[in-house]
């Protein structure tokens, strides 16, 4: 019994603590980065019409590890938190780098 306590317990904690990051990626010509399969942090989703994503974090600050058509990006620094984070990057492949679009 005190077993599943726990465990209930821990998986309150968690959910507690991811945010959804939120928002729209363009290319370096402006245009969306429409259907595209995207892995952000090692999940992975596909952009809507219009280049937007989605995908549950866990809170913090940190550098996104982003995978765009097999080639691999970082962010800027993003803090992310809950309920929901929104961020808008444009891809800059030169440094291959997200950069943040305020």
């Amino acid at each position: 019994m005190i077993v599943i306590i726990i465990i209930v317990l821990m998986m309150c904690c968690q959910s507690a603590f991811a945010g959804k990051l939120t928002g729209r990626i363009i290319k370096e010509d402006g245009k969306s980065l429409a259907k595209s399969k995207i892995v952000i942090e090692g999940k992975e989703t596909t952009t809507n019409d219009f280049g937007g994503y989605q995908v549950e974090l866990s809170d913090g600050e940190r550098e996104l590890k982003v995978t765009i058509d097999n080639v691999n990006y970082t962010s800027e620094k993003v803090l992310i938190y809950s309920p929901k984070t929104e961020q808008n990057w444009r891809i800059d492949s030169k440094s291959k780098k997200l950069i943040k679009i305020r």
